[in-house]
């Protein structure tokens, strides 16, 4: 829940519009939501990782029984070889996936209740973080501080929460003043026979 929300529902609280406990109802349900939703990307992180340990565990079967038959051809040796070399990349690449997604989820918790200019931006940000992250003169740093340092006095990137006020126009009666003393009294004057 973003801190606006909260603001209002406190404002409603004041003004009496909603009850302590019907705003303390709204939060905990918006709460219950955003942990649903995080729970279900890491359900999906591990049953990707899951399914990347079963096929470990399927190639590592056949690697155990391309061992027995293959001891006296090269044939079985070259497709062996084959074989060990796509389960540790395979291994390799869903290591990295998982890392990649739980460095990503890491990276979003950071923003908090920041709302973008663009996803663009965002998706820019990410990728900007994780290269920073992942250079050696930033080990030890944390990602919230390189998202600080990124971030720090750059326009463009965050939205602005105080958006400028709507100005009305000027109205009908005020075309045609005069721009001296006597221009003034008589526009008091007319607008106070109306």
């Amino acid at each position: 829940m973003d801190t606006n929300k909260i603001k209002s529902l406190l404002s409603e609280v004041k003004s009496g519009t909603k009850t302590e406990e019907d705003v303390t109802k709204e939060i905990m349900k918006d709460y219950g939501t955003a942990v649903a939703s995080e729970q279900s990307k890491i359900t999906k992180v591990q049953t990707d990782l899951d399914n990347a340990n079963t096929k470990i565990k399927t190639y590592e079967t056949e690697i155990a029984t391309l061992k027995e038959s293959s001891k006296n051809n090269d044939d079985w040796k070259s497709k062996f070889e084959t074989l060990d070399a796509k389960i540790k990349q395979d291994e390799a690449n869903a290591k990295a996936k998982a890392e990649d997604e739980i460095l990503t989820n890491n990276i979003i918790s950071v923003f908090g209740d920041k709302k973008f200019t663009s996803d663009y931006v965002k998706n820019g940000l990410i990728a900007d973080i994780k290269t920073e992250y992942a250079k050696t003169e930033n080990k030890g740093k944390g990602i919230s501080e390189i998202f600080d340092s990124l971030t720090k006095d750059k326009n463009g990137i965050f939205e602005n929460p105080n958006q400028p006020a709507e100005m009305p126009g000027m109205s009908e009666d005020t075309k045609n003043i005069d721009n001296g003393a006597d221009g003034f009294v008589s526009i008091i004057q007319e607008n106070q026979r109306k």
